[in-house]
């Protein structure tokens, strides 16, 4: 009999740390850091990589392997699988 298979990794402090920050190119695993890049934010991650957390998170992931329902992690790793990070819809503007 199999079991789940175990993670690689601790999760990280913040779950939006699973994807990329756009505002301060923090990378994935990263805190977000200051405007200078000289300090860490302890507290929170910045707004905008939350909302990118949040939609990425509301799709179901592509992968084999995984096959993670909306609002769930992926498997096997803390980071969101690549493929659905670029299988979310990119947000449109309205004029």
């Amino acid at each position: 009999m199999t079991g789940p298979i175990p993670r690689q990794r601790k999760p990280y402090r913040f779950a939006a740390m699973a994807v990329k920050c756009t505002w301060c190119k923090a990378s994935t695993g990263e805190l977000c850091r200051n405007q200078r890049g000289t300090q860490d934010r302890r507290q929170d991650t910045h707004e905008v990589r939350t909302t990118e957390y949040d939609r990425v998170m509301s799709t179901r992931c592509p992968e084999g392997i995984c096959q993670a329902r909306p609002g769930h992690p992926c498997t096997i790793t803390p980071d969101i699988h690549q493929a659905r990070t670029t299988a979310v819809p990119t947000p449109t503007t309205t004029p």
